[in-house]
């Protein structure tokens, strides 16, 4: 695809060409992307809009690239991923407007350090603000939907409104963003409560540790695989349907934790997939449960 060559994309940030999306997913798995832009501010993103809009350019836009599956054959398209003041975080008494592009741990440290609590159950998700409002992150029986206060979008169309929660369509790690495509989350309001500094501390603490124990960190991962069906935890269906363990290649199902697949060096997408069907395959047989993923396959 000779889009460059055609005429140059004119932003702040970066744009790279034939960019390998193993760099830019926690699986470590992916081909190359036609183009890869880091617009720099919104001016950047709506030249950005514009340019694929003329060249009818695909585009997706990603976060930390913690909950996708690129396939080994890569993407023909641009690929989009929002840096300079998206990562911005502000606050406004105990409300906070955090940037789609900013780090989660930068998010809790911003919050932490101005005695804010109720963000504590995303400690540990090596994701984006933006990435965790798309799937609706949360832990522990909790949800970032029951803290958002608004979002802010813009369209395909170069269009930028703001939806309230009832708009954003949350449920269980999934939001309108999923479905449309066409809709690029560049801002959140979340509402926060006073708290003690070292009380928000020692929660972070345990959920981290938590993770740290249950979880196969050591391993490129795309955190839980698949969705929790209603009344059972994913990962104890795997387990008793005997799947720990389970390899494609250097894809594995983790014997620390059924519901994630680790990639053990080398592993390719194909592998990963291949698991996946597998996986679900024999939870079908076992418990008559069809197990939906939480990983997006791009």
């Amino acid at each position: 695809m000779q889009l460059m060559e055609q005429r140059r994309l004119k932003v702040k940030g970066r744009v790279v060409k034939d960019q390998s999306m193993r760099e830019l997913t926690s699986f470590k798995i992916g081909g190359a992307a036609d183009i890869f832009v880091v617009p720099h501010n919104v001016d950047d993103l709506r030249s950005v809009i514009s340019f694929c809009s003329q060249d009818k350019i695909p585009f997706i836009v990603i976060g930390n690239g913690s909950k996708l599956l690129i396939r080994d054959e890569g993407f023909r398209g641009m690929v989009i991923k929002l840096g300079g003041e998206f990562q911005e975080i502000k606050e406004e008494g105990d409300e906070i407007i955090a940037g789609a592009g900013a780090d989660l741990p930068a998010l809790i440290d911003f919050v932490t350090e101005r005695e804010l609590g109720g963000l504590e159950f995303l400690a540990g998700i090596p994701g984006t603000v933006g990435g965790a409002v798309v799937r609706n992150a949360g832990a522990f029986g909790e949800s970032l939907s029951d803290r958002t206060i608004w979002v802010k979008v813009i369209s395909a169309n170069n269009e930028d409104f703001i939806l309230n929660p009832g708009e954003v369509k949350f449920g269980y790690r999934s939001s309108i963003f999923l479905e449309n495509k066409n809709l690029i989350l560049t801002e959140v309001k979340v509402q926060l409560f006073p708290d003690n500094r070292e009380k928000i501390i020692s929660r972070v603490k345990d959920v981290t540790n938590k993770k740290m124990q249950t979880q196969p960190l050591s391993f490129p991962s795309a955190g839980c695989v698949f969705k929790n069906p209603q009344f059972y935890s994913a990962g104890y269906l795997i387990q008793n349907a005997g799947c720990l363990g389970m390899r494609v290649g250097d894809a594995q199902v983790s014997f620390q934790h059924g519901n994630f697949i680790i990639n053990k060096g080398n592993a390719k997408a194909k592998d990963i997939i291949q698991l996946i069907e597998k996986v679900k395959e024999r939870v079908k047989e076992r418990f008559n449960i069809n197990l939906e993923p939480e990983v997006e396959i791009i």
